[in-house]
């Protein structure tokens, strides 16, 4: 029985390395999985060492905060190393951790070394690509420049396209998921989607909550989707309860929230794609702290931080940095894209350009295809 073994930190990543443990276990069933990661992937059938959700963070300074919990992760893992001697170890996003720390270490014990979802190497932190170069020996990509990026750095690479194509499925109709909402038909509806970790959610929520106070003023008919992260705590969200405009709170999954909406502000990271795929108009905003900021702003090397831009090759919908996301500026950046008839034909126009270019159904199959193959190769050799 071949041991595959995962370690994802990301809530994201936990949900991408779940879907690609089943990806697996249909094409060989005669497979094993341990590592570090998250409910989804213990749920999936992975035997979870520590769960690293608690510890995701966004950038080294907010990581810092979780040293502790990562190094014990990280002394769990090698131990497990050295006890099980995996077939293959596959690195999930999460470049801050597995990069600096889990990818030297598993090379140290002799193991093959895949890396499924690459971090954004190609925007910022290129100095760090010399650890994928010298530790990793596969990396499997999202989208499709980055094949050609680490191409001609010297490294395998596989584009098999983007898994939030069948993750962003809707589970039930728009008229179903308004219904339950108690969103009314005849009313704009906007969206607050402030993301799944903690830090994101308490740094972008009040602004997001003040600019639709805002945007209510211009515009007294609209109604409020708030997106609840199912992992985090309700009370990071009780300040949509005191407002002077409606705001529905929701779990729902965020492909059927996205298919009520007119426009909406969102977190920069996965969400704007899977937002870009409802071609739903967007202000993209992000906040962090202001040390990772300044560090990254040094090393951003591309105009753009969201992906959705990144991918239209221009920037195609407005984002917001910093001091920048602040109410009366999201509003000035949201009321064109509810008003604006010309741009909203425009953007979304360039939303189903940026669908495109994610590629074809099937990415965690193919995925899953790749990863035996690795295995199968490492065999023969």
């Amino acid at each position: 029985m071949k041991h595959i073994s995962f370690v994802a930190g990301d809530p994201s990543g936990d949900v991408h390395a779940a879907h690609l443990v089943r990806a697996l276990l249909s094409q060989n069933d005669n497979l094993r999985f341990s590592g570090l990661g998250g409910p989804r992937m213990q749920e999936a059938g992975v035997e979870l060492l520590s769960d690293l959700t608690k510890a995701s963070a966004i950038g080294p300074s907010d990581a810092l905060k979780h040293i502790g919990t990562l190094r014990e992760a990280k002394k769990a893992f090698e131990e497990h190393l050295v006890a099980t001697k995996p077939d293959l170890v596959i690195l999930v996003d999460f470049g801050d951790f597995n990069l600096p720390f889990i990818a030297p270490m598993v090379k140290q014990h002799g193991i093959q070394l895949a890396y499924f979802i690459s971090p954004q190497l190609w925007a910022w932190g290129r100095w760090r690509l010399r650890y994928v170069k010298q530790y990793v020996d596969h990396m499997i990509v999202l989208l499709p420049f980055e094949q050609e990026f680490y191409a001609k750095a010297g490294v395998q690479a596989t584009w098999v396209g983007h898994p939030i194509i069948e993750e962003t499925q809707a589970t039930r109709s728009a008229e179903e998921t308004a219904e339950i909402l108690g969103l009314s038909p005849m009313r704009m509806t906007v969206g607050l989607l402030p993301g799944s970790r903690h830090s994101e959610v308490r740094r972008l929520l009040p602004a997001f909550i003040q600019a639709a106070e805002a945007l209510s003023k211009h515009m007294p008919g609209l109604q409020f989707v708030l997106s609840q992260s199912p992992n985090l705590d309700d009370a990071l969200f009780t300040a949509a309860d005191t407002t002077h405009c409606k705001i529905i709170k929701t779990k729902e999954p965020l492909a059927n929230i996205l298919q009520t909406l007119d426009a909406t502000f969102v977190a920069s990271g996965t969400a704007t794609l899977q937002t870009a795929l409802h071609q739903v108009p967007m202000v993209v905003a992000y906040k962090t702290t202001w040390p990772t900021f300044l560090f990254a702003r040094m090393l951003l090397k591309i105009p753009d931080i969201a992906l959705v831009n990144v991918i239209a090759g221009k920037r195609l919908v407005p984002e917001l940095l910093q001091n920048q996301v602040a109410p009366k500026k999201l509003c000035k950046a949201l009321l064109p894209l509810l008003r604006d008839t010309a741009l909203i034909t425009e953007t979304r126009l360039g939303l189903a350009k940026v669908k495109e270019r994610l590629g074809k159904p099937g990415a965690i199959d193919r995925a899953a295809t790749t990863v035996l193959d690795i295995i199968e190769e490492a065999g023969r050799s």
